[in-house]
């Protein structure tokens, strides 16, 4: 059967089943939680990682601001930019200075400017004029500000990130601006003291209060625009990074750091990687245990059914063996007695069917032989009536003949002996009926020893001779032919009478096919000879290996066409019952 499946290939299917969905759903709600505390760990370290690195933002700020209020505070430095000229003592005192600090601070720069002298600048790293300074932007904002100090970022450009810091130098007595001190700062060495000492961070931007990218470190980050928006510290989630943004309150720029959620979730899926070796595990675990366990439990069940299919072959002398003794065995027991009793029934069934068909063919057999006798009877006296002793001589052999077949009991014949007895009974209706009609034989005589049933071909003839022949006077013929086509034996009786109304016909056909199943309950309606009553007989004897067929037309003759099988007599090739008593 289509899509047939045993007892333990489903109890296998649906252990397997639940094993996979309540190890998935457990995973799955782990997963989900353990995702949900690290995204919110990520969050909390990210804001931690940004607060750190802004608190070290504003501590850099605040120790150049210590390195400046130093310097612009210092009598010496204000003396120096008050004097109109330049001594090579201060210079010199001025160098060492700015060397002391750039040795300490490495990456600042240092450089002094003389108010009202705008074409000139002291500083280590620059010698000699340089250009105006009043058209520097840090002078322009310092003016016209009137700040202390102003911040100026330069941005990130070919990869060098610079911010200069810018201070105005006033006299210790008033608030005029005697000069300028101006530190330039790499931000390269604060970028190196923070940024590469976690994995997780994918990238760091630093932007200025206008959104402009100071520096960045591996990716350049743009916040959304309601981040930019707020004034405040904020952790926030994309597809591929967590970021976390906070504001320096001393510079007023802008921190952004970005942590990869591949690098932060790699555990997890390692995990899950883990989790579907084990999983993958436990269902090879549980195929192979279980299958063994169910064979165990199921020995019995699989031995029943392979004794129910040998049943269901036709095998009913099937006897199933327990192999231990459980539930299934007590199934078993029953089953084999079951058998027992059921081949008791059949054997009770077909000896009471055997009987039934002997005897239905006995009551058949009992229609023809009062017919037999009452039609020869009347020719013999029709005969003696005109003084025609020869003939009734030669109708006397025939009916003795005839008695001495008709009297023997049994149900079968060969087909020389019922060919013989329709010769003699053609010999007594050709006397009667005065030679009217002529009969021809072809009879093959490989099928001269078949098994035939009494009385098959008599009725016929007589049917043929009575019926068809009646209203003919002369010319009329019967031609009787038996021939062998492989395993069956053709029968043919045909005659040129009168032939059947096709209204006729087409009754017999039907009554024909309403006698193949239940013969005895047609044998009242069917007393009289002919072609019913042999019908019935040979459908019983030979079953589905026998047809009949009729083909008649008025005026021109009947034609009765029978099949049975080859069955040799005395061979053992006979395929239909031997029914006797």
């Amino acid at each position: 059967m289509k899509g047939k499946r045993s007892l333990t290939h489903k109890f296998i299917r649906y252990l397997i089943l639940v094993i996979l969905v309540s190890n998935c759903l457990m995973f799955l709600f782990q997963y989900v939680i353990t995702r949900r505390n690290m995204k919110r760990q990520s969050m909390e370290m990210g804001l931690d990682l940004m607060k750190s690195n802004l608190t070290m933002i504003e501590q850099r700020f605040e120790n150049i601001d210590n390195v400046a209020y130093s310097l612009i505070y210092n009598r010496e430095i204000i003396r120096f930019l008050k004097n109109d000229t330049v001594k090579a003592a201060d210079l010199n005192w001025l160098n060492g200075v700015e060397s002391l600090y750039y040795n300490s601070h490495p990456d600042m720069q240092l450089s002094f400017y003389k108010a009202g002298k705008y074409g000139s600048v002291y500083s280590l790293m620059q010698a000699g004029d340089i250009e105006d300074y009043r058209y520097k932007k840090w002078y322009q904002e310092l003016l016209w500000t009137g700040k202390e100090k102003i911040l100026l970022s330069g941005g990130a450009q070919n990869e060098e990130f610079m911010v200069s810091v810018a201070y105005r130098i006033n006299d210790v007595y008033s608030d005029d601006a005697v000069g300028y001190l101006k530190i330039d700062v790499d931000l390269e060495m604060l970028k190196k003291s923070f940024l590469h000492n976690y994995s997780q961070v994918a990238g760091t931007t630093i932007l200025d209060e206008q959104g402009k990218v100071l520096f960045y470190d591996k990716l350049v980050i743009q916040p959304e625009t309601e981040m930019m928006a707020k004034e405040e510290r904020g952790v926030y989630e994309t597809k591929e990074y967590i970021m976390s943004c906070g504001i320096s309150q001393s510079t007023g720029w802008r921190l952004c750091m970005a942590m990869s959620k591949e690098e932060l979730f790699r555990n997890q899926y390692m995990l899950i990687r883990t989790l579907l070796i084990v999983l993958a595990s436990i269902v090879l675990i549980t195929l192979l245990v279980s299958g063994k366990f169910f064979n165990i439990i199921t020995v019995n069940y699989k031995r029943l059914v392979k004794g129910m299919e040998e049943v269901k072959e036709g095998n009913l002398l099937a006897v199933v063996e327990a192999d231990t003794q459980d539930e299934i065995s007590l199934l078993i027991l029953e089953f084999n007695e079951m058998l027992l009793k059921l081949n008791e029934l059949i054997r009770t069934v077909e000896a009471k069917q055997a009987l039934l068909k002997e005897a239905e063919i006995k009551a058949l057999q009992q229609q023809i032989n009062p017919h037999f006798m009452h039609n020869i009877m009347e020719t013999i006296m029709g005969l003696a009536s005109e003084g025609m002793d020869r003939e009734v001589i030669e109708v006397s052999e025939c009916m003795s003949s005839m008695l001495r077949y008709n009297t023997r009991f049994e149900n079968t014949t060969t087909l020389r002996e019922e060919v013989e007895q329709i010769q003699n009974y053609v010999k007594v209706l050709k006397v009667r009926f005065e030679d009217r009609f002529e009969v021809f034989y072809d009879i093959d005589q490989e099928c001269m020893d078949c098994v035939i049933v009494k009385f098959t071909l008599q009725p016929l003839v007589e049917n043929a001779i009575s019926h068809g022949l009646s209203g003919v006077w002369k010319d009329g013929m019967l031609r009787v032919r038996v021939k062998r086509e492989e395993d069956t034996i053709s029968i043919l009786i045909y005659d040129n009478g009168t032939g059947i109304k096709p209204e006729h016909l087409e009754e017999m056909r039907v009554r024909l096919e309403e006698t193949t199943e239940r013969p005895l309950e047609y044998i009242d309606q069917y007393k009289s000879l002919g072609i019913l009553n042999v019908h019935l007989r040979l459908r019983m004897y030979y079953g589905e290996k026998y047809s009949i067929e009729i083909f008649s037309k008025l005026g021109k003759g009947t034609c009765f066409s029978l099949k049975i099988p080859f069955l040799l007599a005395g061979t053992g090739q006979t395929d239909v019952p031997e029914l006797s008593v």
